[in-house]
């Protein structure tokens, strides 16, 4: 049953990496054309062998959902590093299978030698896989009607939890139907940014697409091997910023935005809890990275804070990955304190819901919320019974479960971002640079401290695939997976007559 589901998103992945193969034919990259028909081959000979293990669709079970869910992100980024792994510009399979995890799971980090020169074609597929990862692949495939009967499951094993419409469906569609829309009206206003900084209007096309997806859909893969430095523009980075805040935010707050009453909806948007802790959040980091820039000697006047500085903190707070700032810049240039807020921003990442990462700005802020109530009830009376609520989407009750959950996956984040660290210290390298790099995979932000490179031992390389890939589907997923398999293998003892 799971294979026969799992074998319909692979056919789906198939019909979409249709996209590079006519982009290859269109730039006439003939050679880019043969990789993908290779790629479309592969994907619809082992779709269609997995549809193969059970004729009839059958109705899915909850644990089945998630166990489909679980591994699409990895059958489908093997399926999808085939054309890239041709390319010649991967040292191995393995780095190919990384650029596709990091493309799905949207985090943005690269193994790819001499991007510079990247075919369009091999571009636009990791633009793709960053499109359908922002959104999630799921979405696209309940968006499209498949899964119909279990649509839920599948939602909420993707990470998500809120429903932006009344079903699922329509939840799924409203995304894409958003995401479509900006990522157009992103590339028209980019395209006009690109023709008059004298790029010529194909590759403005290309690139106005590629660094609006990477923005929006706050993935960080780059056209080019320097980022958005390439560009030399500040009007490119103050749109990246506003794309990247867009894309940190919660689907459903839109889709509440967006309804009858405007004015009420904006007013209920801006005083949801999330929206209040990303907001407070990435101005205290703001003020702290100042603080800790001017301490040192690089990067102290007003153009570089405002410019680079502000940029530096949006980009890894909404774990879109972007950088203003060489990785030298990064680890060496700047004070180790400035270095190490970075790091926090991005350990606590978007909103849920969002195309972000990291532990969720929800998630402090219900956490924060609890604590100040646990303080209460100590100060108050012994005879007092004291409520406390929160905005979201709208007026909830604080509860145990609701914190309880927070903590968890708190708990489960922070253990992965250690356990990562660990990992790069024991294979030698400097304690920041590890934790910098263990954070940005687990989160899926995508910023570098150097240490994703192809150059970088296997065993990290293989722990940075299941960091990206456990941070994307935020742990429980993937937990009640390896519990669902322990227990299938597990042989069960013949009941007593």
């Amino acid at each position: 049953m799971i294979a026969h589901y799992l074998g319909a998103i692979v056919l789906l992945l198939g019909v979409i990496m249709l996209v590079p193969l006519f982009v290859s034919l269109l730039m006439r990259e003939f050679e880019t054309t043969s990789h993908y028909l290779i790629g479309v081959g592969c994907a619809v000979t082992i779709g269609g062998l997995l549809r193969l293990c059970r004729i009839s669709p059958g109705q899915l079970e909850r644990r089945q959902a998630i166990a489909v869910t679980g591994l699409i992100w990895i059958v489908g980024a093997a399926i999808a590093a085939v054309p890239l792994w041709f390319s010649g510009h991967y040292a191995s399979f393995l780095d190919a299978f990384f650029e596709g995890v990091s493309g799905f799971t949207a985090t943005g980090l690269t193994m790819c030698i001499d991007l510079d020169h990247l075919s369009v074609a091999d571009n636009m597929w990791r633009f793709s896989m960053q499109f359908l990862g922002g959104q999630g692949v799921i979405v696209i495939a309940l968006s499209l009607g498949v899964f119909s009967k279990v649509g839920s499951s599948f939602y909420n094993a993707e990470g998500r939890e809120e429903f932006a419409l009344p079903n699922v469906k329509r939840t799924a569609q409203f995304i894409w139907r958003f995401s479509s829309v900006v990522v157009v009206c992103g590339t028209a206003f980019l395209f006009v940014v690109f023709l008059l900084l004298g790029i010529d209007p194909v590759r403005s096309v290309f690139h106005g697409l590629w660094v609006t997806i990477g923005s929006y859909d706050t993935g960080g893969f780059a056209p080019q091997s320097t980022s958005l430095m390439y560009y030399h523009s500040w009007a490119l980075e103050v749109f990246a910023m506003v794309l990247m805040m867009m894309g940190a935010i919660n689907f459903a707050l839109y889709a509440q935005m967006l309804g009858n009453d405007r004015r009420a909806n904006l007013r209920t948007f801006l005083q949801d809890i999330e929206i209040r802790t990303l907001a407070l959040w990435i101005v205290v980091m703001l003020v702290v990275f100042i603080a800790a820039v001017c301490a040192g000697e690089f990067l102290t006047d007003f153009s570089g804070l405002m410019r680079r500085g502000v940029f530096t903190i949006v980009s890894a707070a909404t774990n879109a990955g972007y950088a203003v700032l060489t990785t030298h810049q990064m680890t060496t240039l700047l004070t180790s304190g400035a270095c190490f807020i970075v790091i926090i921003a991005m350990a606590i990442g978007g909103s849920s819901g969002s195309t972000a990462g990291g532990i969720k700005a929800l998630r402090v802020g219900i956490i924060v919320k609890s604590v100040v109530a646990r303080i209460k009830d100590v100060l108050a009376p012994q005879s007092a019974r004291n409520t406390t609520s929160y905005q979201h989407l709208g007026r909830r009750l604080l509860s145990s479960e609701i914190t309880s959950a927070a903590m968890t996956i708190a708990v489960l984040y922070v253990t992965t971002y250690l356990i990562g660290a660990l990992v790069g210290i024991a294979a030698g390298y400097e304690a920041i640079p590890a934790t910098f790099e263990s954070i940005s995979a687990t989160s899926n932000a995508g910023l570098s401290s150097g240490i994703v490179s192809p150059e970088a031992p296997v065993v990290l390389k293989v722990v940075y695939i299941l960091q990206m890939w456990m941070g994307r589907l935020e742990f429980l997923t993937l937990l009640a997976l390896l519990c669902s398999l322990i227990a299938s293998a597990k042989p069960r003892r013949k009941a007593r007559k």
